[in-house]
């Protein structure tokens, strides 16, 4: 049962990690509290379903396309809006904010009011120090967890990696050391969405694909930006840990109805004693 449970929770920290990581990328370089990264993971189910299911098409090919698609919408929807309220954080938001309801209003009318289901792509079963794991779990913790590993080595030991830093520790100071600011913005968002959108592709066929699926994920999320810390990415990875395995063992002993407030609690509590969350800098 608890080798069970500890599974079951590496695979949502996997899944939490890949959302919020990308999530803090932009709150931590544009400054924009990005309330429609929720949608970006539902777009990434629903291009997946309509591109395998009604299409046709190869899963994988069909996860590839979503990923792509979405992290365009995301440059697109930089230059088009977010630019201007780069470290705005009130006027980010509330863009944010209505972009995520005209786009959920949008999928309801395009979805349509009964959830739709993606056929599992890995069948079978493994034994994990006596837990029972699917395959497919197995592979999407396994994906989510490479990913995020990529991307923390792009941070780190690349040209752009280096460049996101330096923007994000101070955008003039980047403009006069001859770093695109503009187009580390945009490539930034366009990682962030995408990576929201390979979380929604991969575990749609676990969970049914509807409108609002993106939103208690964005409140994870949420929870995992503040109780890590704002802007810190490895402090993002660890709480996203933290709150899988946390909402993994409360499903269990508690109650699923408990799972989402016990993780608000959880990150209230940090706040109370460490106001910059787990990883922040006071």
């Amino acid at each position: 049962m608890i080798e069970q449970l500890i599974m079951n929770g590496f695979v949502l920290g996997a899944t939490i990690a890949l959302m919020s990581t990308g999530m803090n990328l932009v709150f931590g370089i544009l400054r924009v509290v990005n309330f429609y990264h929720g949608e970006a993971f539902m777009f990434g189910a629903a291009i997946v379903y309509f591109l395998s299911v009604t299409a046709g098409l190869n899963y994988w090919l069909s996860l590839l396309i979503a990923v792509v698609l979405v992290g365009l919408l995301g440059w697109g929807l930089d230059k088009a809006i977010f630019k201007r309220l780069r470290k705005n954080l009130v006027g980010g938001a509330m863009a944010a904010l209505g972009l995520s309801l005209v786009f959920l209003n949008m999928m309801w009318y395009i979805l349509g009011p009964l959830a739709k289901s993606i056929p599992s792509v890995v069948t079978g079963t493994i034994s994990v120090g006596g837990a029972v794991v699917s395959l497919e779990r197995v592979m999407i913790a396994g994906i989510s967890f490479g990913v995020v590993g990529v991307l923390f080595w792009i941070v780190r030991n690349t040209k752009l990696g280096k460049s996101m830093r330096a923007v994000q520790q101070d955008s003039e100071a980047a403009l006069v050391q001859g770093i695109n600011v503009e187009y580390v913005c945009g490539i930034t968002f366009a990682i962030a969405t995408g990576l929201a959108a390979l979380a929604g592709g991969l575990v749609g066929p676990l969970y049914a694909v509807h409108p609002p699926m993106g939103m208690s994920m964005l409140l994870l999320s949420f929870v995992v930006i503040i109780l890590g810390g704002m802007g810190t990415t490895i402090g993002a990875l660890i709480a996203s840990f933290i709150i899988g395995f946390q909402q993994s063992f409360t499903s269990a002993y508690v109650g699923a109805e408990w799972a989402m407030a016990i993780s608000c609690v959880i990150a209230i509590v940090v706040l109370a004693i460490r106001p910059r969350g787990l990883v922040g800098h006071d």
